[in-house]
């Protein structure tokens, strides 16, 4: 009777065993299963960060500069180069700026913090707004539908074709042209892509700038750019608002277009002209200043490229602004007008790397006859050397 329970005993002992076996694979799988799917939300979440500082850029740029007059009167007290985008104190050497960028770029939204330090943007701000010179761009924008954004804050405004910083032009020293367009905006921007050859541009903003005066009135900015050829590119653009200050008793209308040319016959040879008209109401000199001024500017620039490491320059300038209603009121042979100006210059570059130029530039730009605009009021023109170095990255 007792030999039936060895096959019964050892019957319950494997039954024993593989339900046990059973439930310890089950839960190793519970715990696999687990750790594979915590490795796998580690993994999403790490890439979504590197994804981000992949949308990510930090930049820093630092540019360095002396002028060198060669008609500087001995009885000059001041140092200041009138009508000077940047590049503005002559006989030192000086840090014509130094900033940081700050850019952010997705599918669907973007932003940009741009500052900068130096003599280009602390030029003609009283101490009081010195913090406000320092702000250059400060935006962000917002894809609504495929290749149309909204942007907010502060940003360039769509006029001229310089920049305020050298490394963005082929020539150091801004036009006297450029010194009186608009620069930074703050305001909305609606930006559309109609296609690879054909972007449109709407602003509504307030002029940042210390050019026109502190104002509280919104300005309508129009962009068009055009590239029909893949050698032609055209912008177009046009303001319209009041610049009269908040509390003045008249309003200053502004209708300002400009629109300039970038252009390349051949592979090494650029060609760039712009032409600015502006006019503006009640502005006019005394007796007739209630009526409309006008004012006229542009240039025409080529650049030649021999190499990866040199390129040379050329530019010619005007601008005339007869009433004054930008430039403010001069002399001219017994005459009041506003300030006529014209000008050459011509510089070469040298470039060891992308990241790195040397520029040398001549400048040559004259005034109407006895305004006596440059080095306190002693001379008619400026002739001068420029040293710029600068490194981008």
């Amino acid at each position: 009777m007792k030999k039936p329970l060895v096959p019964f005993t050892l019957l319950i002992f494997i039954m024993l065993s593989q339900g046990t076996s059973g439930q310890d694979t089950a839960v190793t799988s519970k715990v696999t299963s687990s750790l594979l799917k915590a490795d796998s939300i580690t993994q999403a979440v790490v890439k979504q960060y590197l994804d981000r500082w992949e949308n990510l850029k930090i930049g820093f740029y630092v540019d360095v500069y002396s002028v060198l007059p060669f008609n500087r009167n001995i009885s000059d007290t001041g140092n200041l180069i009138p009508f000077s985008s940047n590049c503005p104190v002559y006989n030192q050497i000086r840090l014509n700026v130094a900033g940081i960028e700050v850019v952010y770029k997705s599918d669907k939204v973007r932003g940009e913090v741009v500052l900068q330090f130096g003599d280009q943007p602390n030029l003609l701000k009283v101490p009081d707004q010195q913090f406000i010179a320092n702000i250059r761009k400060a935006n962000l924008g917002v894809r609504l539908w495929k290749g149309l954004w909204v942007d907010v804050g502060y940003m360039f405004s769509p006029t001229g074709y310089e920049s305020s910083w050298p490394v963005s032009n082929e020539i150091s020293h801004v036009t006297t042209g450029g010194y009186f367009e608009p620069g930074s905006i703050l305001g909305v921007k609606v930006y559309y892509i109609f296609s690879p050859k054909l972007m449109v541009a709407i602003y509504a903003a307030n002029p940042y700038t210390l050019a026109y005066g502190k104002n509280t009135h919104w300005s309508l900015w129009t962009q068009i750019k055009y590239s029909p050829l893949q050698n032609l590119s055209l912008s177009l653009a046009t303001q319209m608002g009041n610049q009269a200050l908040k509390d003045a008793d008249v309003d200053n209308d502004l209708f300002y277009s400009n629109l300039y040319v970038v252009y390349y016959p051949i592979h090494r040879l650029q060609l760039v002209g712009q032409l600015d008209f502006a006019c503006q109401t009640n502005s006019r000199m005394t007796p007739n200043d209630n009526k409309t001024a006008t004012m006229f500017s542009g240039f025409l620039q080529a650049k030649y490229t021999f190499n990866r490491f040199i390129a040379i320059t050329t530019r010619y300038e005007f601008f005339n602004d007869y009433d004054g209603f930008l430039s403010g009121i001069y002399f001219y042979d017994n005459k009041i007008r506003g300030l006529l100006m014209n000008g050459f210059s011509g510089g070469i570059e040298f470039k060891p790397t992308q990241n790195l130029y040397f520029r040398s530039e001549y400048r040559f730009l004259a005034a109407d006859q006895s305004n006596n605009v440059f080095f306190s009021g002693t001379y008619d023109y400026l002739e001068a050397v420029y040293l710029t170095t600068g490194l981008k990255f």
